[in-house]
């Protein structure tokens, strides 16, 4: 019987931990950029402006509006957009692709909003209307709720996406400014650093590892602690090289940021402190609009998945101390 619970405690930190790096590559796909938004939409002559400043830019809103197909309509969530589509969805077409930058004639629709409108989720090259304007389906992507993206460059846009480049990891606070300054938007009233939510998943989905080397080197510490020399200095070396080996991957997937250039330099603590407080509570009280619900959604799964790993990864822990117990002479009570 504990065989059968030990190998299912295994089974399932298994799956939970595919779950969780298929989860955090879900997130990283939807978190590639700095998100601004604003409660009073902006203007045409602003967005224009910025757009000739830097091209890059994508702006897009959220709206209400009712949309027709085949003598047929349906009441949706649109999401009006002038850029990258792929910035403001953030999601992968089950069939299609989604609009491309220059395509003012394509649009991308949801599967519920597929079956409402055509009857099935084979939409792509079919063709939708809003009011007088004919859309063609380039892609649907998978949803329960009728969405659709539709490009239009004069629709009251709330939010923009500065896509996030290698400087962003360094210094995003910085970076952002620097970028509204050359666009000339004006000053946000919130701002979404989707990058860091989309790194710390990444880190704990490979909690299982993190949490299994931790406890092989405590054991191997214990055991080099009863070795004479040389052998306990070899083994010492080899942990601490294992160490050396692991931190720049460490480095490499944590913003670049959060690492300081001097752990006595307390004005950065303070610093970070602030931006930390600053970016959680834009993204607590920013309204839920296109892919913020979703990443949100991501973003508590993974912890969940995380809480899950650590209970089973302490469950096996213990379940292999306390068969290991009579084979150690009785230094661990058997269950």
């Amino acid at each position: 019987m504990r065989r059968i619970f030990t190998a299912l405690a295994a089974l399932a930190l298994a799956l939970a931990t595919a779950a969780g790096m298929k989860n955090a590559d879900a997130l990283a796909a939807n978190c590639r950029c700095v998100s601004l938004r604003w409660r009073q939409p902006l203007d045409t002559e602003t967005t224009r402006a910025a757009l000739e400043e830097q091209p890059w830019l994508t702006f897009w809103c959220e709206e209400t509006a009712t949309l027709a197909a085949n003598w047929r309509q349906a009441e949706a969530t649109v999401l009006y957009y002038q850029g990258d589509a792929s910035l403001v969805l953030g999601a992968d077409c089950l069939s299609g692709s989604l609009p491309g930058v220059l395509d003012a004639g394509g649009c991308a629709v949801s599967a519920a909003l597929a079956w409402q409108l055509f009857g099935s989720e084979e939409a792509v090259g079919l063709t939708l209307s809003l009011g007088d304007t004919a859309y063609t389906v380039r892609g649907v992507f998978g949803g329960e709720e009728a969405v659709a993206l539709l490009p239009r460059p004069d629709a009251p846009f709330t939010a923009a996406e500065l896509p996030a480049e290698e400087q962003t990891t360094q210094d995003p606070a910085g970076w952002a400014d620097a970028r509204l300054a050359e666009s000339g938007l004006p000053a946000p009233d919130w701002r979404l650093y989707t990058t860091l939510p989309a790194a710390l998943a990444r880190l704990l989905a490979f909690l299982p590892l993190g949490f299994g080397g931790a406890v092989l080197a405590a054991a191997l510490a214990r055991r080099a602690a009863g070795l004479a020399f040389p052998a306990r200095d070899a083994l010492v070396f080899a942990l601490l090289a294992a160490a050396a080996l692991a931190l720049p991957a460490f480095l490499a997937a944590w913003p670049g940021w959060l690492i300081p250039s001097r752990w006595s330099d307390f004005s950065w603590w303070g610093q970070t402190a602030r931006q930390l407080g600053e970016m959680a509570r834009a993204f607590l009280t920013a309204p839920a609009q296109g892919r913020d619900l979703a990443v949100k959604t991501a973003f508590a799964a993974q912890w969940a998945l995380a809480a899950l790993q650590a209970i089973l990864c302490e469950a096996l822990r213990c379940r292999a101390r306390a068969g290991a117990g009579p084979a150690a002479g009785g230094a661990f009570p058997g269950p």
